[in-house]
């Protein structure tokens, strides 16, 4: 086991300005996640959630602090090392899909690599038909169901095959019984080996994670894991590190 987590941050510090006041998304806040876990992030809206996936998806920088994957301090690293490491790392599933409207499905998943000297085509196609979507290749996004452009999503986060899954609310704008089967899904690459950091409100998302952690106010306020000998608290006083 290396000696840092594989996901790590440290003494995290984030603000916007809202108005005429300065608001604190993320409050000196620290975490480890080792490779592998899949982790639920919970907490009210406007508590963190997003903020502390963005930072470490590399979408954002942290005032001060620093956020580490797979032992390189991405907030570091200029715009165009930053695009360049979530594109061979990271996939990302939003809460509303984020789908283009004019393109259809397969040509939605093939996004991320448009730009490639080879266009992966057959992987699209296996990764649509993977999330149960083998008949709806040339559907847009307008033709498809909440759960359907979910998918879509999905398998386009999964195109680069990436280490690290950052999902923002991915079950909040589908219906329940559609809702288990991705959190289902979510499993399987857990199993694979995949590490997965869902933000959620939804309890059957966070009922299956291995960790979960809750957020308030920009501090880890409660988590626990699973272990041997079922599930163990994790200590907000300690940084809000995930202990081994």
């Amino acid at each position: 086991m290396p000696d840092r987590p594989f996901i790590e941050t440290i003494d995290v510090v984030k603000t916007y300005k809202v108005g005429s006041s300065m608001v604190t998304a993320l409050d000196h806040f620290s975490i480890g996640i080792e490779e592998g876990e899949m982790v639920a992030i919970m907490g009210p809206s406007g508590s963190g959630k997003t903020s502390l996936l963005n930072m470490i998806g590399g979408l954002d920088r942290p005032d001060s602090g620093a956020v580490r994957v797979k032992e390189v301090e991405i907030n570091r690293l200029g715009e165009e090392q930053r695009a360049r490491f979530r594109k061979n790392n990271i996939g990302f599933i939003f809460q509303f899909f984020n789908l283009i409207p004019s393109l259809t499905a397969i040509e939605n998943v093939l996004v991320p690599v448009m730009f490639e000297r080879e266009t992966p085509v057959k992987r699209a196609g296996e990764l649509l038909e993977r999330v149960g979507l083998g008949d709806r290749f040339d559907h847009l996004p307008g033709m498809l169901s909440g759960g359907e452009r979910q998918r879509v999503a999905i398998a386009r986060a999964l195109i680069n095959d990436p280490m690290l899954i950052l999902a923002d609310e991915p079950t909040g704008n589908i219906d329940s019984e559609t809702a288990r089967e991705i959190v289902s899904l979510f499993r399987e690459l857990n199993d694979e080996g995949k590490t997965l950091i869902l933000a959620t409100h939804d309890r059957i998302v966070a009922g299956r994670a291995k960790v979960m952690i809750k957020i308030r106010d920009g501090r880890m306020v409660r988590g626990k894991a699973h272990s041997r000998d079922g599930m163990r608290s994790l200590s907000p006083d300690k940084g809000g590190g995930v202990p081994e």
